[in-house]
């Protein structure tokens, strides 16, 4: 009996040895092993018999498939954008980047959200189409969703809104833009990819819920944080962020005065407004502090019919008082380009090209004869 004991005991010893020998496996992207990977590994006992080693004995494969996590992250990019009232075709940036373990596709949606000043009218959401974001381009950037984005990968969205007329510097409008994960799946959980279509079947769903994992199935489970828009919850298989359009527009006033040079009898000695008397205007156009610059600036007057427009008497200048700092002589001609004219009894006065700064005037001046 005692060599059976002797045995029983180097065996129970080989046992102790037992180790799991794991299979190796290329190493996945940052957002982890690709789904639908197969793990497989098999263990193995080694032992001895008398002394003598014996032939390992190896387990059955243990497998297992690795499951999606869907997880996508939505964030603004660029700041807010700075608009004008009634403009147009204005864009605001933000990127999607796919954090799951496989392609993905994501539908877009923008809205506009509450507690700020004023609604933009969102005309669309389009897809970068260059690796290298250039900007938003009418025609080229054309994609309304997001098709199979890689693991890891980050693309840029545009939103694009016009705006109201109005609105005034320092009105917001935020809006979010939201990423939701579609799939097509090939009966068994595997995310398919299906190249140049929005996946058709809907919205991602978790596969196995509410059951222990199937390791022969490929589940999906969400992984994404809680975004800005309304109902966007953690773990909802979308993500969204919020950015903002900014108003930041000029506000112009602009005050006439007149003041009597000459007239026939008196000359330039306290002058009266009597026929014949030359008087001169003054326009002053002012920009309010804090908007934006204002160009193309055009000063039009028309000519009172009790007085004539005395030739060449056009003038300009920067600042708030006429006739002060630099001068600048206009002619009444529109030939020439300097953006003064004379033509019908209408004085016009184009500063187009010195737009006028936030915080800053400028002025003109022309004289008149009384009939």
């Amino acid at each position: 009996m005692k060599p059976s004991n002797t045995r029983i005991g180097l065996a129970l010893a080989g046992l102790l040895t037992v180790g799991v020998m794991p299979q190796a496996f290329a190493a996945g992207p940052a957002s982890g092993t690709l789904s639908g990977t197969t793990v497989s590994n098999t263990a193995s006992v080694a032992y001895s018999v008398g002394g003598t080693a014996q032939t390992a004995v190896s387990s059955n494969a243990s497998t297992f498939k690795v499951d999606r996590l869907v997880n996508v992250t939505v964030a603004q990019s660029g700041g807010a954008t700075s608009v004008a009232p009634g403009s147009t075709a204005q864009v605001i940036t933000f990127t999607v980047t796919n954090n799951t373990n496989s392609a993905q596709d994501f539908a877009l949606t923008a809205a506009n959200l509450t507690g700020d000043n004023f609604d933009g009218t969102i005309t669309g959401v389009y897809v970068e189409s260059s690796a290298s974001p250039n900007g938003y381009q009418a025609g080229t950037d054309t994609a309304t969703y997001i098709d199979e984005l890689a693991p890891d990968a980050t693309v840029t969205v545009y939103v694009v809104a016009n705006m109201p007329s109005g609105i005034v510097t320092g009105n917001l409008a935020n809006v979010s833009l939201q990423a939701t994960a579609y799939q097509n799946t090939d009966g068994t959980g595997a995310y398919v990819a299906t190249a140049g279509s929005l996946a058709s079947s809907g919205a991602a769903v978790q596969t196995n819920t509410g059951s222990a994992d199937n390791t022969a199935y490929t589940d999906t489970v969400f992984g994404d944080l809680a975004g800005t828009a309304s109902g966007d919850a953690a773990k909802d298989g979308k993500h969204s962020a919020t950015s903002t359009y900014s108003v930041s527009t000029a506000a112009l006033t602009v005050s006439k005065s007149s003041s009597v040079i000459s007239d026939p009898f008196n000359g330039t000695t306290n002058p009266k407004a009597i026929p014949g008397a030359v008087v001169e205007y003054c326009l002053v156009v002012s920009n309010a502090s804090g908007g934006a610059a204002a160009s193309s600036v055009v000063l039009t007057d028309v000519m009172p019919t009790q007085t004539t427009y005395s030739a060449a008497s056009m003038k300009s200048g920067t600042g708030a008082t006429c006739n002060s700092g630099t001068v600048t002589s206009l002619t009444d001609s529109s030939a020439d380009g300097d953006g003064a004219s004379y033509t019908s009894g209408t004085t016009t006065v184009s500063i187009g090209t010195a737009s006028i700064a936030a915080g800053s005037s400028v002025w003109a001046v022309f004289r008149v004869t009384v009939k």
